[in-house]
């Protein structure tokens, strides 16, 4: 287990809203080592004393349901240094003389991780030290393979982290339960009885002040680059030798593989793009997407995107895997919808296909299925089972898996690549006018897929 962590970014949001909150959920549990230290660094002149006061306004702001004596031994472990994380000098100094078991937390923009996986390199980070960086891995896919050959080549093999907090544990016990757990559902779970696959993320929330990112990014890299592919892989993957990291992350990068790149005239009719203007959602107005504070109209930002996927292996060819993520939408849904071809039934009634739904932020699966009612007729009724909620945050989960060195819940360096192979040409694509940016009012349906 790790004994200190040097976190580069500590400043910045993600410290304080996640990242803290989350070190204190833990040490709440005694999950934390006794001698665990947490060296903070960024750009930002502050005395160490600052740096605690932040981090306690922090924690009684996003952690306030956490007793206080848990948050205030996080702060008791938190020293603060300038540095500059793009500087090998710099970066060699706050690793410090001594190397082996320390964590490297990037918590940094995309723009800037090259530069500071170059100054790591050149610092001497060694192969017992960890190092956790933030999604997006890279911004396309030459950026992503750059990434690697620094880690590969230029650093010698250090544990490497790639964050993606969808891949919580929650999440993947969930999935891999239901399915390798009972008889009932993985034998449905191919093209021989599923019609198609949906996987959402959609959101009654609008830009809510995130146009620094959401605007450079989109709906496309936001989600559907890395969350939703990481949710449609543990759907798809065949079962792993073993639920240890090389086998579960093989298992899913082998779905990625799969997938073959799009073609222009395949994107032409498999993906849609769109962005919100003015409406309401329930009684609240939402300026459109265009006029919300820090957004620049040129870009073309799609706030709603949505790809159809197709799977080429045995187990899952000719079945659409059908990927969405929107925001300023009526409502919430965030699940996996397997979709199951209707049954030919011995009535002259029409029989809904069964849909098994795995919720992807509420831990519920439901069940669709057809009941007799009157006079033979069928009634469709769901079955609704809840997991026990997690006692934990997605970060802490991560945290904790980073600090017992398990990498299994971790993007691997194909991964992050592959998923970027499907995704690069819909964004060129996109840019070169292939698909319309079609428009939306803000709480009334997208154009569909």
């Amino acid at each position: 287990m790790y004994r200190r962590i040097v976190l580069f970014g500590a400043t910045g949001d993600l410290t304080a809203r996640l990242l803290m909150p989350a070190f204190a959920q833990l040490a709440s549990e005694g999950r934390l080592p006794d001698d665990l230290t947490i060296l903070g660094t960024s750009t930002k002149d502050i005395t160490a004393d600052a740096f605690r006061a932040h981090i306690t306004s922090a924690l009684a702001e996003h952690a306030a349901g956490i007793p206080a004596e848990a948050r205030a031994s996080v702060v008791d472990r938190l020293d603060y240094r300038l540095g500059d994380v793009t500087d090998a000098a710099s970066v060699k100094d706050l690793l410090g003389p001594t190397r082996g078991g320390q964590l490297v937390y990037l918590a940094l923009p995309s723009v800037i991780l090259e530069r500071a996986l170059a100054a790591l390199s050149e610092a001497g980070l060694g192969t017992e030290d960890a190092l956790a960086v933030e999604k997006p891995f890279g911004t396309d896919l030459a950026s992503a393979q750059r990434l690697n050959g620094i880690l590969a080549q230029k650093m010698p093999q250090p544990t490497v982290f790639r964050i993606d907090h969808f891949l919580t544990d929650t999440l993947v016990q969930r999935v891999l339960a239901l399915r390798f757990m009972n008889r009932l559902f993985e034998p449905l779970l191919n093209a021989h009885h599923v019609a198609r696959v949906d996987v959402s993320w959609l959101e009654s929330l609008a830009l809510e002040g995130r146009a620094g990112y959401y605007d450079r990014a989109g709906a496309l890299k936001d989600m559907l680059q890395n969350h939703l592919m990481v949710a449609m892989s543990l759907v798809a993957m065949d079962e792993p030798a073993r639920i240890d990291g090389a086998s579960f992350r093989g298992a899913r990068v082998e779905v990625l593989r799969s997938i073959p790149t799009p073609t222009p005239e395949q994107i032409g009719y498999h993906t849609v793009r769109a962005r919100y203007g003015a409406g309401t959602i329930g009684e609240r107005a939402v300026p459109a997407y265009v006029d919300e504070p820090g957004v620049d109209p040129s870009r073309n930002t799609e706030t709603y995107a949505a790809v159809r996927l197709n799977l080429r292996n045995n187990r899952w060819d000719g079945v659409p895997f059908v990927l969405r993520s929107g925001k300023a939408l009526a409502e919430d849904r965030a699940e996996i919808a397997i979709h199951l071809k209707p049954v030919v039934a011995p009535f002259e009634h029409v029989v809904s296909p069964n849909v098994l739904r795995i919720g992807l932020m509420e831990p519920y699966v439901r069940v669709g299925t057809v009941i007799n009612g009157d006079d033979l007729a069928p009634l469709r009724q769901e079955l609704d089972l809840m997991s026990p909620p997690s006692p934990r945050s997605a970060y802490a989960n991560l945290i904790l898996e980073m600090l017992e060195g398990h990498a299994s819940l971790f993007i691997r360096g194909d991964e992050a690549e592959e998923a970027w192979r499907i995704v690069d040409p819909i964004v060129a694509a996109w840019r070169d006018g292939v698909v319309p940016l079609h428009t939306y009012a803000a709480g009334e349906a997208p154009p569909a897929l």
